[in-house]
């Protein structure tokens, strides 16, 4: 239902010493109040705001909330932390100590997109309280405050990011570039031209792309506006990495597949046999196969999956089912095969082999595995602690 001024009501409950209640509430920032805060300061405030009754009367204060209900009064700092997925809820402990030394008198709340079950039991488990994007909260505050929404709200504000198939490619090649750098340079983004000879994209659309990055907080210019000087460095690689992966796996990964079965159980027996049928045709092994290569985790691997790019799909559709072992099906394929985006198989080929198998970057190993869920949802989390490692 709408008010008059088009503001969002719902129906909420909250606990002050014993005492429960609720109430319609309603939702709204004037620009005054957000002029002089950045992106995500932005997003982390508005999505606070709205899972705090109105009942406390709710005032931005800089980059606090402060909340009044009688003689009570509570400081609130949201702090954002990204998608919401358990790697999230681990780098947030830091985030949370960092940030809360310089209000020691405010109340942190961890901010998200959508909290994952994972990172919900994070959260409770550390006696931190979140709120995301979908209107859901678990708020513990000192003077026995509790609010607490298990339901969503209809969105209103759309996603932290507008994500277009020019800034996954961006962030995906950035993303890779960035594991593989030494320490001394790991935050360094490369020049515009070279991101996009990369990706395949103008120079223009490049750089639209990164003036996005820079206003979401992902990345910033260090140096001059333009010129030889001109440079940028990542600010937060981690926020980057599950944005851009938590995108990927809600719109279903990679589009155009076909899948085969095949008489065995064995990858490894898959692997040799995709060696031999395709020949010099290149492709990039993802999924659990190619997470158990860099950093092995699951105890059962039952599926080969793999990328080539869309010049050479049709081509290996074909080689693959004129071969007497395998079957094209419909679905409940061993062997699945994808068709990547140019840039896929040009990080991969930049990688190099392990173990004589070319594997997808780790970032779209990470991302396959979350789409996947369950066991692989694990193992992805498993690969970006010890293989990524932001």
């Amino acid at each position: 239902m709408l008010s008059k001024r088009g503001a969002r009501r719902g129906t909420w409950s909250f606990l002050v010493r014993g005492i429960t209640t609720g109430f319609p509430e309603t939702t709204e920032f004037s620009p005054s109040m957000m002029k002089t805060m950045d992106s995500r300061e932005k997003h982390a405030a508005s999505t606070l705001r709205r899972v705090i009754p109105a009942e406390f009367e709710p005032e931005i204060d800089g980059a606090l909330i402060t909340l009044r209900l009688q003689d009570r009064t509570w400081r609130f700092l949201p702090i954002w932390i990204g998608e919401g997925l358990p790697a999230d809820a681990r780098r947030a402990v830091g985030i949370v100590l960092e940030r809360a030394g310089a209000w020691p008198d405010a109340f942190p709340v961890v901010i998200a997109n959508r909290v994952s079950p994972g990172a919900q039991e994070f959260f409770k488990e550390h006696h931190l309280s979140w709120a995301d994007r979908s209107g859901r909260a678990r708020i513990l505050a000192p003077h026995g405050l509790f609010i607490s929404r298990s339901d969503p709200i209809r969105a209103d504000a759309g996603r932290t990011f507008a994500w277009s198939n020019a800034a996954d490619a961006v962030a995906e090649t950035l993303l890779t570039w960035a594991v593989f750098r030494q320490p001394d340079d790991e935050l360094r983004i490369d020049r515009v031209a070279e991101i996009a000879s990369a990706t395949d994209l103008s120079l223009a659309h490049t750089a639209r792309v990164l003036r996005q990055f820079d206003e979401v907080g992902y990345t910033a210019k260090t140096g001059a506006e333009r010129g030889s000087t001109a440079s940028r460095e990542f600010r937060d690689r981690g926020r980057m990495l599950s944005d851009w992966a938590g995108h990927y796996a809600s719109t279903g990964g990679p589009g155009r597949s076909v899948e085969f079965s095949v008489p065995w159980r064995e990858t490894d027996r898959s692997l040799r046999q995709i060696h031999e049928i395709l020949g010099g045709v290149p492709w990039a092994v993802t999924g659990a196969v190619a997470a158990d290569l860099v950093a092995p985790f699951l105890t059962s691997l039952n599926d080969l999956e793999f990328y080539v790019s869309a010049e050479h799909a049709e081509l290996v559709q074909d080689l693959l089912a004129t071969d007497d072992q395998l079957t094209e099906v419909e679905s409940g394929g061993r062997v699945r095969v994808f068709t990547a985006e140019p840039h896929v198989l040009r990080l991969s080929t930049m990688i190099g082999e392990v173990d004589g198998v070319l594997i997808a970057p780790p970032v779209r190993v990470y991302a396959d595995l979350l789409r996947r869920g369950g066991r692989s949802a694990e193992a992805a989390e498993h690969l970006r602690e010890v293989r990524i490692g932001f």
